[in-house]
């Protein structure tokens, strides 16, 4: 199985389109969350973002997984009905061949499991997991940069508990000190983010081969074995 592995297109729209065009080239595409973009200065609000983002899953032509990350959840009001926030915009999104948040089902021998933002991944089943989840396990490569860590410490604790071969595509953090990284029984990876490119940061994994190759920053590195990845 062949999976493409991108994250934090923080709503720029060529890399959705360029990630249209590759679909059909992979068996599954995974993207980790931060579809939308809150950043200041964006010039469309969350709510226009979300249902571009939604028209164009609907039309999305391969198979897809994806999950929320901090800049698509935003909160719920008690005095009104928004069936879009807390994620609930990308969760209207699912359909026969695109899983969101919450999904968890076997193909090929792995578990593909969505965690939602603010989640902790659910550890389910003996067979290895390919779990989505935006943050990265703390305290590991892919979760901090020079002087900064972002990552998780209950996506840490669950990622522990994970079953061997299993796989953990994350993102938040754009320059993370490695794009891969071993723990415990898992490996996990982070694309990061290079916003000067037409093309997104990606990853290539090869269940079969078990391996990967990074694409981004101008450079491929690998292929990567995952029995050579390192903690």
């Amino acid at each position: 199985m062949r999976i493409l592995h991108v994250t934090d297109f923080h709503f720029r729209e060529p890399w959705f389109h360029w990630l249209a065009a590759q679909a059909m080239r992979y068996d599954v595409c995974c993207f980790s969350g931060d579809l939308l973009n809150m950043f200041p200065g964006s010039r469309i609000g969350l709510r226009p973002q979300a249902r571009w983002v939604r028209d164009w899953l609907r039309e999305f032509p391969g198979r897809l997984y994806a999950c929320t990350g901090n800049h698509d959840w935003w909160p719920s009001d008690d005095r009104v009905v928004d069936n879009d926030a807390d994620g609930g915009w990308l969760r209207k999104a699912a359909r026969p061949g695109v899983m969101v948040d919450g999904a968890s089902e076997c193909r090929d021998g792995y578990r593909f499991v969505c965690c939602p933002w603010a989640h902790t991944p659910a550890v389910e089943g003996t067979e290895p997991t390919v779990l989505l989840v935006h943050a990265p396990p703390l305290a590991t490569p892919v979760s901090s940069d020079l002087g900064r860590e972002v990552g998780d410490p209950d996506v840490a604790v669950a990622v522990g508990q994970l079953p061997p071969g299993s796989l953990v595509l994350s993102g938040h953090i754009h320059d993370p000190r490695r794009w891969h990284a071993r723990v415990g029984h898992a490996w996990c990876f982070n694309p990061g983010v290079d916003r000067s490119r037409d093309v997104p940061n990606h990853i290539v994994i090869d269940t079969t081969a078990k391996e990967a190759t990074f694409r981004g920053w101008g450079h491929e590195i690998g292929p990567v074995r995952w029995t050579d990845v390192r903690g």
